[in-house]
């Protein structure tokens, strides 16, 4: 797997595709934090949306990175098919991660906040970013070419389902009409309740730690269903 993870980044890097999502995150981040002071918690959740719509962008490019035929060969290289999509999800995972970190300690370093953050908020800024990252890659990684035969269906289908999300977070009370509902659906509004908190919280409430795991959770059950799905096409 090591060997396989190490050609999986030389690889993706080679292609250059992450340049595009890579510069508007940049370009968003700078530009976002331009005038100060900024409230801290608020600041994370709104960034933290942005990275979760260009994580969406970075997966596709990331499980798109090989043409068809070269995606063979390194299949049989590898342990199998699904060998070779778990490198890919640790890619993006792994980017998730550096890009989470880079959102909350940027505006830290540079001062743009109405305080100093204490570890309280940069561990729930680097929570919100890394989870709704993490979720964006679960859900997007269904429009992959790995089920979605239809390059232009991709984009589409990952491009709604996030957009779904984060319109769905905001008909919370409306949806709690209907028993159950609210658990199916991706909880992006989590992150947007628990970071709507004030800047002066002293702890982080228990059911945060909960929360934040019911999105991991709920994204390792959406891989699962992606695997689940990839088996039963070969079947098909």
């Amino acid at each position: 797997m090591k060997n396989l993870l190490c050609y999986q980044c030389i690889n993706y890097l080679r292609t250059k595709n992450y340049i595009p999502p890579f510069s508007i995150f940049i370009l968003f981040i700078v530009v976002n934090y331009t005038f100060v002071p900024n409230p801290i918690l608020d600041s994370y959740s709104f960034t933290s949306i942005m990275l979760f719509f260009l994580m969406g962008w970075f997966t596709i490019t990331v499980f798109h990175a090989e043409e068809e035929g070269q995606k063979i060969i390194t299949i049989l290289h590898s342990k199998g098919q699904s060998a070779y999509n778990r490198s890919l999800f640790i890619v993006c995972v792994a980017i998730a991660f550096c890009l989470s970190t880079v959102s909350v300690i940027y505006p830290t370093l540079i001062g743009a906040f109405s305080e100093p953050p204490s570890v309280l908020h940069l561990l729930m800024g680097f929570l919100s970013h890394f989870s709704l990252s993490v979720l964006a890659i679960a859900l997007s990684a269904i429009f992959t070419r790995e089920l979605i035969r239809d390059r232009q269906n991709t984009w589409w289908g990952v491009l709604s389902i996030l957009i779904i999300a984060v319109v769905i977070a905001t008909l919370k009370n409306a949806i709690l009409q209907v028993k159950g509902l609210i658990w199916l659906l991706p909880p992006v509004h989590l992150v947007l309740e628990m970071m709507s908190s004030d800047d002066s919280l002293k702890y982080i409430p228990t059911v945060f730690y909960w929360q934040f795991a019911w999105i991991f959770i709920y994204s390792m059950l959406w891989i699962g269903l992606f695997f689940f799905f990839l088996r039963h096409k070969r079947k098909w």
